[in-house]
């Protein structure tokens, strides 16, 4: 367990003995173990680094690089460097609190908000989420469940369930792709539906096109076909639904 500074045995018109010195030394160098909070400002001009956590309640500000296993903050990091998160790290809700890079993020672990991160450029791999039917899919989507710009594979091919999915609340630049990993051989539908009749778009099926206008697009039980690709895009308040189908017309159908 890491020791604390102390102030014991330093009082006016008393010997300053050795110890009371090298302690700060031995904190400041990292000889020995201590746990130091710093309740007002920490100015650093060169880099700083963390073989351990880093927890941070109030404003974290450097010019330098920020290195880190594990770094939590409940208030504003504001970096000019980089930033290197090796472990898991979370940070407080961006509308109160905010976390400003002006170089690079890289992290080998997770990084959790309580919000969302915003930038010109986000470069990284989209979620894959695989689903299979072996007993009925019946899902309201959130954005914890289906983070943002997921791709979900559905495998229907293992039973006669039915599969619902219901997308969130719109919300502007909210995007979400199903595939079909398998064609379909149950007897149940496939139904894609928005909260309330909020969904326009269009089918694009094998023989000709059909507008989507309503609250839900189903497609028959077993033309839900290998290579079907349902694409949505919300502007905040509608669901665009473009729907790439390798069936008949009549074998898909809104509502």
């Amino acid at each position: 367990m890491a020791k604390i500074l102390s102030k014991t045995g330093i009082t006016t018109d008393s010997i300053i003995a050795a110890a009371h010195i090298s302690q700060s030394i031995d904190a400041l160098t990292g000889d020995v173990a201590y746990d130091i909070t710093v309740s007002g400002s920490f100015t650093t001009t060169g880099s700083l680094k963390a073989l351990g956590n880093i927890t941070n309640t109030g404003n974290l500000t450097t010019s330098g690089t920020i290195t880190g296993t594990n770094i939590q903050s409940n208030a504003s990091i504001a970096a000019a460097g980089n930033m290197t998160i090796n472990g898991s790290s979370t940070f407080g809700d961006a509308i109160t609190d905010t976390l400003t890079i002006k170089g690079n993020i890289t992290g080998s672990g997770n990084i959790t908000l309580a919000s969302y991160v915003s930038g010109s450029t986000i470069i990284g791999n989209k979620n894959g989420i695989a689903q299979n039917n072996s007993s009925e899919i019946d899902e309201t989507m959130t954005k914890t469940s289906f983070p943002p710009g997921s791709v979900t594979g559905v495998t229907q091919t293992t039973g006669n369930n039915e599969v619902t999915y219901t997308l969130p609340a719109a919300e502007a630049g909210l995007h979400y792709t199903f595939i079909a990993t398998e064609t379909s051989t149950g007897t149940a539908p496939t139904t894609f539906a928005a909260p309330s009749a909020i969904l326009n778009g269009i089918a694009i099926c094998d023989n000709g096109t059909e507008d989507i206008t309503g609250t839900s697009f189903q497609i028959n039980a077993g033309k839900f076909v290998k290579g079907t690709r349902i694409y949505y895009v919300s502007d905040g308040t509608i669901w665009h639904i473009t729907a790439f189908c390798l069936c008949d017309l009549a074998d898909v159908a809104t509502s």
